[in-house]
């Protein structure tokens, strides 16, 4: 064969195969990203992981039980149950991100979780209406205001709300209850005011039959959360805000598997018997009333969203 037709040899590889190298190498790739906030996110993540993994010694039989573990969620995901908001929820990352973005305490009411089971579409019922469509559980009226920081009420505020019942379920976990079940969207009036009649809301574990749940029985903990009604609550000029009530007689306030429980959005939920004179009509036997203003922030100024490369 003559040299003409010899292949040209190959140059050496780069000698980038020590950890440090490789770490350098993958959170270079993303150099050319013309996206900064991607690029941050993206080469942050790298240098995260790679650390993690070095930091415990992570060993090819755990990484590949990780991969596992991550798609056996994929698998289970549905549009009615997501397991990775699950996953999130239960390391407490859901709650860190809530809390980094935002304010801890002062006027407003606090946020929370959204959790797995919230859906778009609710109906927007009248003034005073139930969200059970069935029987659920003991009735309970909530009802509040929607204020600003002031203290003056916020007229035509959208309050969208979802509970399980006492069967411990939401509706979406059940094919058999009727679609808009225990949940609804509501209108605040022009002096703020909002009200519905919810049931008295009961601890549940969310679902454990999946990885989530296969991990927190091999770790030691219990996959509970305390009994609570979610509210998202809209409004222009405000920010929207996710929260919950959760009821102060509840087990698992001071364990919450998903870390969501804030002492200022702890309630009372005051029962009332049948006899009472502000039972209302079509509510038989014993009742409960639980009172819950909210108070939304104002909107802020929009900024572009600010990098460590810009």
């Amino acid at each position: 064969m003559s040299s003409s037709s010899t292949p040209p040899k190959a140059a050496p590889a780069a000698d980038n195969t020590s950890p440090e190298d490789i770490t350098s190498a993958a959170a270079a790739s993303f150099a050319h990203c013309e996206r900064p906030r991607l690029r941050l996110l993206m080469q942050t993540l790298v240098r995260h992981l790679h650390a993690f993994a070095d930091e415990v010694g992570l060993t090819q039989e755990e990484w590949y039980a990780g991969i596992r573990f991550l798609t056996k969620a994929g698998h289970i995901t549905t549009e009615e149950r997501q397991e990775f908001i699950l996953l999130s929820d239960t390391l407490g990352l859901s709650m860190f991100v809530d809390a980094i973005n935002h304010e801890q305490g002062g006027a407003t009411t606090e946020s929370t979780v959204l959790g797995p089971f919230w859906t778009a579409g609710s109906p927007l019922r009248e003034y005073g209406a139930a969200i059970a469509e069935r029987a659920a559980g003991t009735p309970a009226r909530v009802a509040g205001r929607v204020l600003d920081p002031a203290g003056a009420p916020i007229a035509g505020a959208e309050l969208d709300v979802w509970q399980n019942g006492d069967d411990r379920l939401y509706a979406v976990q059940d094919p058999g209850a009727p679609e808009h079940h225990l949940r609804g969207r509501f209108r605040t009036r022009e002096d703020g005011t909002y009200a519905f009649w919810a049931v008295r809301p009961t601890a549940y574990p969310i679902p454990d039959d999946g990885p989530v749940g296969r991990m927190l029985a091999a770790t030691g903990r219990h996959p509970w959360r305390p009994a609570h009604i979610h509210i998202k609550a809209e409004a222009p000029g405000y920010q929207p805000l996710t929260t919950h009530i959760f009821d102060t007689d509840s087990e698992y306030l001071d364990s919450d598997t998903v870390f969501a429980v804030k002492p200022s959005l702890i309630r009372t939920f005051v029962c009332r018997k049948a006899d009472d004179p502000e039972r209302p009509d079509g509510v038989d036997g014993e009742w409960f009333s639980v009172e819950n203003d909210l108070v939304l922030s104002p909107s802020q100024p929009s900024h572009p969203t600010v990098t460590k490369e810009q």
